[in-house]
């Protein structure tokens, strides 16, 4: 916006923070986010070099590898994902001596340990990628042939428009200076069914509220198809602007919707589930979903986004009718009831 003032934070090896200040902040309030800031950055990212770790081992190339990884919406995790095999396997260890029985070794234990089976399942395919971003895709890996482990997965779950409403009421309503942040952010995952990553990445420029058109970063550091701003959709994004809602959101915003009505144990990002089921069952094709959605393969948006009310599984259920002949006693317990 016009006559703001923007700091910024830069710190070798971790991704640049800027922030949006209104005409006429203090100095020092913008002197104490930077400090802020930068301790924060300190505390989560490496350094972007370590002398201590010899060429060609374990530890020198996760290092090596995580500089490749800083356009990911989540290096941290993906940090922390790496770092756990260093952990098990010693930083001293070479990197191309590792075999597929370690892989499995490792993992077994972790099993023991009682860790989500999900949770390991993307620490092999961080390793597995450690290589071939060094080595190069068709290289062999120690994580080929390492089957994920299974684990229950939740379906995507419809979030009713009035839960979203009555959450904004209570935001709208509180006097915590955070909460007009909060408003604005599940305002726009709510009406553009976006991940949060995508949001988080978004920049000011990226959003033309005059042409009515948002350019989406994608979780991959690329671009995404843009997304054009139905009437909700542009007044959440006139509430981001107002409340200088960009960045990273805080870690506790799942904890603070929650305070104001959210369900428990529903995530934010179901809201992206959603809107896209919501899509299809108003008669969406299903490639503008896809597009929409972000999905590289179709199979995953007819899996995870298409559901069995107005939907192909419902025509074959259809399709079947009749074959028993059970309508009959079907109208008569209606009529009973």
């Amino acid at each position: 916006m016009k006559g703001t003032l923007r700091a910024t934070v830069k710190i070798a090896g971790a991704p640049q923070r800027e922030k949006r200040f209104a005409p006429g902040t203090p100095a020092r309030v913008i002197k104490a986010w930077k400090i802020h800031t930068r301790a924060k950055l300190l505390k989560r990212y490496p350094a972007a070099t370590d002398r201590t770790a010899t060429t060609g081992t374990l530890k020198a190339d996760a290092l090596r590898y995580l500089g490749l990884c800083r356009h990911l919406a989540d290096p941290v995790t993906r940090r922390a994902e790496i770092w756990h095999w260093i952990t098990a396997l010693g930083d001293g260890r070479h990197r191309h001596t590792l075999t597929r029985e370690d892989v499995l070794r490792v993992r077994g234990s972790w099993v023991a340990a009682g860790r989500a089976p999900k949770s390991i399942n993307n620490r092999v395919s961080a390793l597995r990628d450690l290589f071939r971003k060094l080595d190069g895709d068709d290289e062999p890996t120690p994580c080929d042939r390492v089957k994920p482990l299974p684990f229950s997965k939740v379906p995507p779950e419809v979030i009713p428009a009035a839960t979203v409403n009555a959450v904004l009421t209570r935001l709208a309503s509180s006097t915590a200076k955070h909460a007009p942040q909060d408003r604005a952010r599940l305002m726009v995952l709510a009406s553009t069914g976006k991940r949060p990553c995508e949001v988080e990445r978004a920049q000011p420029g990226d959003v033309d509220l005059l042409r009515r058109v948002w350019t989406v970063r994608d979780a991959k550091g690329g671009w995404g198809p843009g997304l054009y701003l139905n009437d909700d959709m542009l007044a959440a994004w006139q509430a981001f602007y107002q409340a200088a809602a960009w960045g990273p959101f805080p870690d506790h915003f799942p904890r603070r919707l929650r305070l104001a009505g959210w369900p428990a144990k529903v995530k934010p990002y179901h809201l992206r589930h959603t809107t896209w089921i919501t899509a299809s069952e108003r008669g969406a094709d299903l490639a503008d979903i896809q597009a929409g959605a972000g999905h590289r393969n179709i199979a995953t948006t007819r899996r995870h986004y298409v559901p069995v009310l107005s939907s192909r599984m419902q025509q074959l259920s259809e399709r079947l009718e009749g074959r028993f002949g059970w309508q009959a006693s079907l109208a008569g317990q209606s009529n009973r009831h």
